[in-house]
């Protein structure tokens, strides 16, 4: 027995892990050197003494203590677990492994339990390791956070800023094809209504539409009620046209009409001209009063060109004003 009791003596002195020993009576049976470096506690005070008196003594290593009991209470499964132990001179990390002891079957009887083993290897710097490179993952996600959060503030003031370009270049497409008091379309916007119906329609009108007295109405009650004036000559010329007709504002107190339906051409604009003559009533109750000058150009026989269609319009027109004033 000698020659085994010195190997085994000898494993537990030289081994790098620390080995904890405690039959079943509680007392500790074995604590290798290894053990007294990671615990903090001398082998000559521990051996032969409670278990409890070392272990169940300071409350912060209650987790150490209970790992013992896991394998006293579940002695077919081997525990493992990652432990803080509280030292006097601090903390320290331990890698646990505790199992229940039996022992060997032989001629006297079959296996039975004598204590419980704990082994133990110390993993403070890897835990160090492990927490320094969580802090520096932390640091990494908190500025990739606040690296997002700034793209993300520059996308939306990016995309701001995109949305009031779009916003600026609609505004300017609009303002390209339509009058900015009124919002009819413009002379341009009627020229190319022109130009298609040219190749699509055999048939079609312009009339040309000029404004009676309104020089009169602007300069006596001023730009601002003469403006008021024309926006609201634009909506009742709206409200007479057809969904395929094309009233345009050509500037000052000029107005011209694409009307697809050459053949309901004079009743349209006879029935504009009316509409147009009746008193304009303002909020401040003003009463304005303008008379309307027309004249209309038919395709082909006015012109088969643009240009020529809106001049032959402008010159029944202006025969319509001569002969008014007679």
């Amino acid at each position: 027995m000698a020659i085994p009791d010195a190997i085994y003596t000898g494993i537990l002195t030289y081994m790098q892990g620390g080995v904890v020993v405690i039959d079943l009576q509680g007392t500790v049976r074995a604590f290798n050197p290894a053990a007294e470096r990671m615990l903090g506690l001398p082998a000559r005070s521990t051996l032969r003494q409670p278990f409890a008196a070392y272990f169940f003594e300071n409350p912060a290593n209650d987790t150490f203590a209970q790992a013992v009991l896991d394998a006293i209470y579940d002695p077919n499964t081997q525990h493992t677990r990652d432990l803080a132990f509280h030292r006097d001179d601090g903390v320290s990390w331990l890698n646990v492994i505790t199992s229940f002891l039996w022992s060997p079957a032989d001629a006297d009887g079959p296996s039975r339990k004598i204590g419980v083993v704990a082994l133990f290897v110390d993993i403070t710097e890897r835990k160090k390791a492990e927490e320094n490179l969580q802090r520096v993952n932390d640091q990494l996600e908190q500025r990739v956070r606040a690296r997002t959060s700034d793209l993300a503030a520059i996308n939306r003031e990016l995309q701001h800023e995109i949305d009031e370009r779009t916003i600026a270049q609609r505004r300017l497409a609009y303002l390209a094809e339509h009058d900015a008091l009124t919002g009819l379309p413009n002379r341009r916007l009627l020229e190319q209504r022109l130009t298609r119906a040219l190749v699509s329609l055999p048939h079609f009108a312009v009339a040309y539409l000029d404004l009676d007295n309104f020089k009169i109405v602007n300069d006596a009650y001023g730009h601002d009620v003469g403006d008021w004036l024309l926006s609201a000559v634009a909506g009742r010329i709206e409200e007479c046209l057809g969904p395929e007709d094309l009233p345009a504002r050509l500037g000052g107190d000029e107005f011209a009409i694409f009307l697809s339906d050459a053949s309901a051409a004079e009743a349209t604009v006879r029935q504009v001209v009316e509409r147009l003559s009746q008193p304009y009533q303002r909020a401040d109750g003003t009463t304005l009063d303008i008379g309307v000058s027309a004249g209309i150009a038919l395709h082909p026989e006015g012109g088969r060109t643009v240009r020529a269609l809106i001049q032959s319009a402008d010159a029944a027109m202006y025969r319509s004003k001569r002969s008014s004033r007679r």
